[in-house]
């Protein structure tokens, strides 16, 4: 009985062990905050990610911000998305920030993503931030 009990548990073990190896558990994608608290102040202002992550763009000033990307070709591959998506399905280009809230993507691509804030629409060249920076490359 002892030793039913013994090659029992070893063949348990081993097949607890089998089990544990091969399930892939998925985590929950990285959350990179990017915060805007004016024109010229995006921070981080270059920030590195890995594909899958989480890109939330927060808006920390009193009034809507409007944040546009230089090149939207590969806007087209994301994972996940908060106020970029039109009725359509389709992916904006320059999107509305309101007061307080912010906006996200997980972008499914390699590659490097430029965009630009502005503060008031009604002055595009003076209110523009300068050029901000995502830099995505695959995860490790």
């Amino acid at each position: 009985m002892l030793k039913h009990f013994r090659e029992s548990s070893v063949i348990f073990m081993i097949l607890l062990l089998g089990c544990a190896i091969s399930s892939k558990v998925e985590e929950p994608p990285r959350v990179r905050d990017i915060h805007i608290s004016g024109q010229h102040s995006i921070a981080p202002a270059e920030l590195y990610a890995n594909v899958g992550d989480e890109i939330r763009w927060h808006n920390g000033l009193s009034t809507p911000i409007y944040l546009g990307f230089l090149g939207v070709k590969p806007m087209k591959e994301t994972g996940c998305e908060k106020g970029f998506k039109t009725w359509y399905g389709a992916i904006k280009d320059i999107v509305t920030i309101r007061a307080g809230e912010y906006v996200t993507l997980c972008p499914e691509w390699t590659g490097t993503v430029w965009y630009n804030i502005w503060t008031d629409m009604g002055d595009p060249v003076r209110s523009m931030s300068t050029t901000a920076v995502i830099h995505l490359e695959e995860a490790a």
